[in-house]
């Protein structure tokens, strides 16, 4: 009867020692770092041969990449092919992508991140790249496509834009409206279960939680209206800065990017000291630049 239970509890031992290495390898193979390199790896084995491509760099330009952990200056033939790929410029970068199979390009301007929402192949084997720009302005330059499963679509903070071939311009503003300019072919807005055209020669505005707006057509107007207005408070005096322009303008206040309402206002407040000057610049979605120098005080 002894013997028995000195074989029964040698078992148990040796049983209990396998499982403990077979747990603490499982533990080494699944922590959660491990796991990590694992999706990281099986995300690269995945991958289609759609991608982004760095043609040019001017300036601050940084590339990231979520699965390698990535964070350097980006530099010319680095590709965006996986989900959460990006690129993003700084105050003074500029840079010029290719998309894959020549399709198409996108030229990022200053202070922009592009990121790789996802691609995938449709039923026809055509591609669909879903890219994201959570920040900033870009202008795309993409042909039409000879796949009718083939997508190419934008998403901001505001809503989603979609192309089969045009050349568009996408300025998405510091609070999250957007603005899509579309200069030859047709682009198509949706936001909050709602889709707008916007043909070439027009664009649109899409605010944060509203739907997309008619496409009007495209307004090179630069002006500028503003009112200045002097009030106390019980903290202090100060000064209040209104200002008025077309809501598809890019509008700078001493460089700082400021965001405009869907009428086109934006207000500074600014303290009441003896001498001050505020630079204002706008900007139109084709370019057109009128800088505005307006004494305070």
């Amino acid at each position: 009867m002894l013997q028995k239970y000195k074989n029964y509890k040698s078992k148990n031992l040796i049983f209990i020692i396998c499982l403990g290495t077979f747990i603490n390898t499982l533990g080494i193979i699944l922590s959660p770092q491990n796991y990590q390199k694992v999706e990281a790896q099986k995300s690269i084995q995945v991958r289609t041969n759609q991608w982004l491509k760095v043609e040019k760099i001017t300036g601050n330009v940084t590339y990231r990449n979520l699965y390698n952990y990535e964070n350097r200056a980006a530099k010319v033939g680095d590709r965006l092919q996986a989900a959460s790929d990006e690129i993003s410029t700084g105050a003074n970068g500029l840079a010029l992508l290719s998309v894959d199979t020549g399709v198409g390009s996108i030229y990022v301007t200053e202070n922009t991140t592009i990121k790789i929402v996802s691609f995938r192949t449709a039923a026809d084997n055509g591609r669909i790249t879903n890219l994201s720009i959570p920040r900033g302005k870009a202008r795309l330059q993409i042909r039409k496509f000879t796949n009718r499963g083939s997508q190419f679509n934008i998403q901001t903070p505001s809503g989603i834009s979609g192309v089969r071939g045009t050349s568009y311009y996408v300025s998405v503003k510091p609070n999250g409206n957007t603005v899509v300019t579309t200069f030859k072919g047709k682009v198509a807005t949706t936001a909050q279960n709602q889709t707008k055209m916007v043909n070439g020669g027009f664009q649109n505005l899409t605010v944060v939680g509203q739907p997309p707006s008619t496409a009007v057509p495209i307004i090179n107007d630069a002006s500028l209206r503003y009112v200045i207005d002097r009030q106390a408070s019980s903290s202090g005096r100060f000064i209040l800065f209104v200002g008025y322009t077309n809501p598809f303008n890019t509008v700078k206040v001493d460089e700082l990017e400021q965001s405009l309402d869907e009428s086109g206002k934006f207000s500074l407040r600014f303290p009441a000291t003896s001498s001050l000057k505020v630079k204002v610049t706008v900007k139109t979605s084709t370019g057109k630049i009128q800088i505005y120098e307006i004494p305070i005080l």
